[in-house]
């Protein structure tokens, strides 16, 4: 077979590129510290390894999420147990209220303290997490859940939402509580009912109406569960002519009052229960009086407020009092109940988080393990073969360069 001069060039060049090809992939391994560069490389390893780091990628998702729950939850916690204590006060000033010696002054002491309580318990139920996000807001964390309506009464605006987060693929845990369920659905020791401004009243500034209190719980159990309406008439409903309101049952229709004058701020009283109207009401201007077997806890304080600050010395009337002193410590108590039971329901969760998490390191650990041996290179046999490599290439040169000095005319 005939040799040409190309032909032994071309051998000896394409020898030397792919012992070159060789070492430089070896060194491109040893700077990566990576075997598998390519799919080419190994298929099979090539595939794995994008399992497993899709596998590692989706752990460390689940653990940002764990991280980001745990501090949610701990937040949590946190105010809840400031908010235990708050209460705590609330009800060691509420005991203390039922010491006769008091005179209305000393309660009007113990109800402007009450007060402060009152707006640093709204505070922390406002409270917003890291994000900006109001924490017992439900689905509504963009809002404060608790706010002052026009008569100076705090209502929940939030929603009954409950966020969850994936911590796992087959686990999603709640992160968050909604005010409603933990600070409004409370049982309430008796029957009561909250007081609200029809929203389309005319009147500018609008009249508003207190929270009121229960002066016969008899009298009311026998009303209830109905709800009432006060309407304000025409002036010339009365005479003399003047402002004036009627009272109906919201469900019939029936006349409970009819025509009473109006005095602002007067005490109203129907059916066992007691408030007032303060401001000028149009005619027209409804106030609704709804029933209710629940009561949230600011309700609650708002009403011990309302007793402290009418307190009639009246045996009659430290009759009431002491009832409304009665019924808000058993009303506190549910809020200080729902208040723990939802800690031992953080306090479960923050368990499954850890647990979770640590199944998570490990499951990590593992997987890192099982990469490690697909993917990472061996530096021994790597400069082992680096240095076989070298020599080889040397070699190539070597004799590359000896073939193509070899001529025809050396022998003639």
């Amino acid at each position: 077979m005939r040799v040409s001069t190309q032909q032994l060039f071309s051998g000896g060049i394409n020898a030397i590129n792919d012992v070159n090809a060789q070492l430089q992939k070896t060194q491109l391994q040893m700077s990566t510290g990576k075997k598998v560069l390519t799919p080419a490389d190994d298929p099979v390893a090539s595939t794995r390894i994008l399992q497993l780091n899709q596998e590692l990628a989706l752990n460390e998702q689940f653990q940002n999420n764990i991280v980001s729950v745990e501090n949610s939850l701990n937040l949590e916690d946190d105010l809840l147990g400031s908010i235990n204590d708050v209460i705590q006060r609330v009800r060691e000033l509420t005991i203390n209220a039922g010491n006769g010696a008091l005179s209305s002054t000393d309660l009007t002491y113990i109800a402007s303290e009450i007060g402060e309580r009152m707006e640093q318990l709204a505070g922390m139920m406002n409270s917003q997490d890291a994000s900006g996000e109001f924490v017992f807001g439900g689905f509504q964390g963009k809002e404060a859940p608790f706010q002052k309506n026009v008569s100076g009464s705090y209502e929940y605006n939030g929603d009954e939402g409950q966020r969850f987060v994936q911590i796992d693929a087959s686990i999603t845990i709640a992160s968050t509580e909604n005010g409603k369920s933990v600070f409004m659905d409370l049982d309430a020791a008796q029957n009561t009912f909250f007081t609200e401004v029809n929203p389309m009243n005319q009147s500018n500034p609008s009249a508003v109406i207190t929270t009121g209190q229960v002066i016969d719980q008899e009298v009311y159990d026998a009303f209830y569960p109905e709800d009432m309406v006060v309407e304000f008439n025409s002036v010339t409903s009365v005479i003399p002519n003047g402002p004036n309101y009627s009272i109906r049952e919201a469900s019939s229709g029936r006349i409970l009052t009819a025509n009473e004058p109006y005095v602002s701020g007067a005490p109203i009283s129907n059916s066992g229960i007691q408030f007032e109207v303060a401001g000028d009401p149009l005619p027209g201007d409804n106030f609704f009086i709804q029933s209710s077997e629940k009561q949230g806890v600011l309700s609650t304080v708002e009403k011990l407020i309302y007793g402290l600050e009418n307190f009639n010395s009246t045996p009659s009337g430290r009759a009431v009092f002491d009832n409304l002193l009665e019924d808000t410590i058993t009303n506190l108590d549910n809020a200080e109940t729902s208040i723990l039971e939802t800690r031992s329901q953080i306090g479960a969760r923050l368990n499954t988080v850890e647990t979770t998490n640590e199944q998570h390191l490990d499951v990590e650990l593992l997987t890192m393990e099982v990469l490690a041996d697909l993917q990472d290179l061996d530096y021994a046999e790597a400069i082992s073969n680096l240095t076989m490599q070298q020599f080889i290439l040397e070699s190539a040169y070597s004799t590359y360069s000896q073939v193509t000095s070899l001529s025809l005319f050396d022998r003639l």
